[in-house]
């Protein structure tokens, strides 16, 4: 299954990539092979093949918060470019790139 050019453009805008004309063709070629491998294990008979499941791991690191002076927390804050208080203000997953068109 082959992309267009304009689909890879449009998988880039959904990830917020601003590829060049080089590497849109790069991710192009890349893509097709990608796709070129899903269609071939779509071909691998599973018929009779019993599921395979990792087991969940019993040992997850425990998150820690570590104290920050308000100075510190504020050099760090400062550094975001847009936010409200203390909360970080990014672009909706569901918004289009700025300068790109819906």
């Amino acid at each position: 299954m082959a992309l267009t050019r304009e689909q890879v453009q449009g998988l880039a805008d959904l990830a917020r990539l601003d590829l060049s004309e080089d590497e849109l063709k790069t991710a192009e070629q890349d893509l097709d092979k990608v796709l070129g491998y899903v269609e071939r294990l779509q071909e691998v008979e599973t018929q009779g093949v019993e599921p395979f499941a990792m087991p969940a791991r019993t040992a997850w690191r425990e998150d820690v918060s570590l104290p920050c002076d308000h100075a510190a927390c504020e050099i760090i804050l400062s550094n975001f470019p847009e936010r409200s208080g203390d909360l970080l203000k990014t672009p909706g997953v569901f918004e289009s790139p700025k300068g790109k068109k819906a």
